[in-house]
C-alpha cells in the first residue's frame, strides 16, 4: 500500500520542484551580465509594452557614472532597393511616431558638440562616397547653416573668383548691382561698366577729348556707338556724375544763316553747324569743324 501524503508535504514538493526547474518559469534580467547568460540568442523580438502619459517613457535609461546611457549594434545590411523601407534595409535602430508629433529629440548641454555621425572606423578619414543621411523634407532646416561649398566659405570663393583674370565677381557683364537696378528700372538694357542708364539709351559717363563733328562721329562708330541726340543729352545732365558743363556736342545739325549786308559790303553766307547742351540746359551750335567735347552713347 502507497504512504498517503499530507497536504502540507504536497506544497514541500512543488516548492522544491520550482526552485530545481527555473526554467519553467521567466528568468530574471542579471544586472550587468550577458542577457542570456549562454546558451543561443533569442530569435524572437523582446517587447516591453506601456501606456504612459506626457513627459513620460515606456521605458528608461540612465548611467548616473561617466558612462553612456545606451548602446545597440546589429549586422543588418543596406538594400539599395528600398533605402527608406525597414523590411528592406532594417536599421539598427528605428524611432516610428505614429502620429503627428516628433519623433526624436537630440539635447545636450555645454558641450561643442551636438553628436557625431560616423562612417567607417575613423572620424578623421575622409569618405567621399558616404552620405550622412537620406531625406525626403525639403523644408527649410531652422538653424542650419550651409557653412561651405566643396570645403570653402564664402568668402574663400569670392577671393578665388577676384583672382581670375578679368573676373570681377562684383559685377555681372561689367554691371554693378546698382547699375543692373537702374537698367532694370529705366527699361534700358545692359550699359557697360563706362556707361550710366539714360532713358532707352546708355551714355559715357565721361566726357571725351575735343574733336570736331566728323572726327567725334567716327570714333563713336568705331567703338560700335554713336553721337547723343540733344534730348539724349538733356536727359543725361540730370543724371547723378554727368556734367555737360558748357555744353558738349550732340549729333543734331542745321544750317546757320548769316543776313546779307548792303553792297558791296557782302552776301548772305551759311554754315553747318551741330547742336550742342550745356549742363544748365543750354541749347546753343556749334560749326561742324570746330573741336569740341562729346561723349558717345548707344542704344
Amino acid at each position: 500500500m502507497r504512504p498517503k501524503i499530507s497536504p502540507s508535504r504536497t506544497a514541500t514538493i512543488i516548492t522544491a520542484a520550482l526552485i530545481a526547474a527555473p526554467v519553467a518559469i521567466a528568468a530574471p534580467i542579471d544586472i550587468g551580465e550577458r542577457n542570456p547568460a549562454g546558451g543561443a540568442d533569442a530569435a524572437a523580438e523582446t517587447q516591453i509594452i506601456a501606456k504612459t502619459g506626457l513627459g513620460t517613457y515606456g521605458t528608461r535609461q540612465s548611467n548616473k557614472g561617466t558612462g553612456g546611457g545606451a548602446i545597440y549594434g546589429c549586422r543588418t545590411s543596406l538594400d539599395t532597393r528600398g533605402v527608406g523601407n525597414p523590411d528592406l534595409s532594417t536599421p539598427c535602430i528605428r524611432v516610428n511616431n505614429l502620429t503627428g508629433g516628433k519623433a526624436f529629440d537630440f539635447v545636450f548641454d555645454t558641450g561643442p558638440i551636438g553628436g557625431i555621425i560616423q562612417a567607417g572606423n575613423s572620424i578623421t578619414t575622409p569618405k567621399p562616397n558616404a552620405a550622412p543621411f537620406v531625406t525626403n523634407a525639403n523644408a527649410v532646416a531652422l538653424g542650419l547653416n550651409a557653412d561651405r561649398v566643396d570645403g570653402k566659405h564664402a568668402s574663400e570663393l569670392i577671393s578665388e573668383a577676384r583672382a581670375t583674370a578679368g573676373l570681377n565677381a562684383e559685377k555681372v557683364s561689367g554691371l554693378t548691382a546698382a547699375q543692373i537696378i537702374s537698367s532694370a528700372q529705366t527699361g534700358g538694357g545692359s550699359c557697360a561698366a563706362d556707361q550710366v542708364v539714360a532713358g532707352d539709351a546708355c551714355i559715357e559717363k565721361a566726357p571725351r577729348a575735343a574733336a570736331t563733328f566728323a572726327d567725334a562721329s567716327a570714333a563713336c562708330g568705331a567703338a560700335g556707338r554713336h553721337l547723343p541726340t540733344a534730348s539724349e543729352l538733356m536727359f543725361a545732365r540730370t543724371l547723378e556724375g554727368i556734367d555737360l558743363g558748357t555744353g558738349e556736342m550732340a549729333s543734331d545739325l542745321s544750317v546757320r544763316q548769316d543776313l546779307p549786308l548792303p553792297d558791296p559790303l557782302g552776301s548772305i553766307t551759311s554754315a553747318t553747324v551741330n547742336a550742342t547742351v550745356a549742363d544748365d540746359g543750354t541749347l546753343g551750335t556749334s560749326p561742324v569743324a570746330t573741336p569740341i567735347a562729346y561723349r558717345c552713347a548707344q542704344g
